[in-house]
């Protein structure tokens, strides 16, 4: 399946992120021609800011607000796939500054789609939502489940959602996938504000951990794992102008609360951790469960890792040096990929 990955030209919008640095080292693993576009990350410790992601991954760096100034490079490119990662992916961030949450995951999803427009040779097209764009009712989530996200990033990704499907609908016409995913963990994530990097961080300054929310449940999901799902839906051979959408969701024994990930990683480590509860200030919902049953019946896909080993994986990247995390993180991709 992944040899039909070999030369592809793949346009990558955010792979100098988390999920995008990932995707773009195991696409770079299955040979095929990548272009990214993506803002350079101000943390030093991502991948993406080392030498050997730099030498290895072709990035143009560009606000996607701001495609115009690269819009020949990407057009001379003719890539065959585009996929979209590109946005401000934090909920506190959202209710910070929602201005610019809904300028890059709105207005910069329509620049990308009006730059598809005119490259004849794209074929496919993957959007990266979230599972946060559901009007989350308490009950499992489907992919018929109603959109409606409401604090400011998940109403932005709801919105992004319905974007996507009118542009393809409308003007596109293209194979489109949406995936709507959330909660992964794994190492060289560095977000402000969420759990694993707020943990990794406390330890290195020898502070304490600032839990938000301990008693939330959530759909702990490894990177790999994901960008399984991601090169499954890019190796699929279809002939369809409609868009599909899909869940990635983990094995039930996954979907647990934070104190859980908290005396686990504790376990992992052999330390205790110093916890400071803080009163959660912004509006988030303490328990969110989604289906995968779609990308199962249609792709075989299913979550392959254990929570433990999840964490295990990630804690592992974490406690990498920086001048050998490129090399660990492809290890980690070519082991999964056998």
């Amino acid at each position: 399946m992944y040899k039909n990955l070999r030369n592809k030209k793949i346009l990558v919008f955010g792979n100098s992120g988390f999920v995008g640095s990932w995707l773009s080292i195991a696409l770079h693993c299955f040979k095929s021609n990548i272009l990214g576009v993506s803002l350079k990350m101000t943390n030093k410790n991502y991948i993406s800011n080392t030498n050997q992601f730099k030498k290895s991954i072709k990035t143009l760096n560009c606000d996607i607000n701001n495609l115009s100034k690269i819009t020949k490079k990407i057009q001379k490119f003719n890539p065959e796939i585009v996929i979209h990662l590109a946005s401000q992916p934090i909920v506190h961030e959202g209710y910070r500054n929602p201005e610019k949450t809904f300028k890059t995951n709105l207005f910069g999803t329509i620049q990308i789609f009006e730059l598809i427009k005119k490259i004849k040779s794209v074929k496919k097209v993957i959007v990266f939502t979230s599972d946060k764009v559901y009007l989350n009712n308490y009950k499992t989530l489907t992919e018929n489940s109603n959109l409606g996200g409401l604090d400011p990033y998940s109403a932005s990704k709801s919105c992004q959602d319905i974007l996507s499907q009118s542009y393809n609908s409308s003007f596109l016409n293209k194979d489109m996938i949406i995936i709507r995913s959330g909660n992964i963990i794994g190492g060289g994530d560095w977000g402000s504000n969420r759990l694993i990097p707020d943990i990794m961080n406390s330890i290195k300054k020898k502070e304490s951990v600032k839990v938000r929310s301990i008693n939330s449940t959530r759909p702990w999901l490894h990177i790999l794992d994901v960008i399984n799902g991601i090169i499954l839906l890019v190796s699929k051979k279809t002939n369809s102008d409609q868009t599909n959408i899909y869940n990635l969701a983990p094995r039930k024994q996954n979907q647990v609360k934070v104190k859980k990930i908290l005396v686990l990683v504790q376990k992992i480590l052999s330390t205790n951790l110093k916890i400071l509860i803080k009163k959660n200030k912004i509006k988030e919902k303490k328990y969110l469960k989604l289906s995968s049953k779609k990308i199962y019946k249609d792709l075989g896909w299913k979550c392959k890792l254990g929570l433990k080993k999840s964490l295990d994986l990630t804690i592992k990247l974490y406690l990498t040096k920086r001048d050998k995390l490129f090399d660990k993180t492809k290890e980690q991709i070519l082991v999964f990929f056998n």
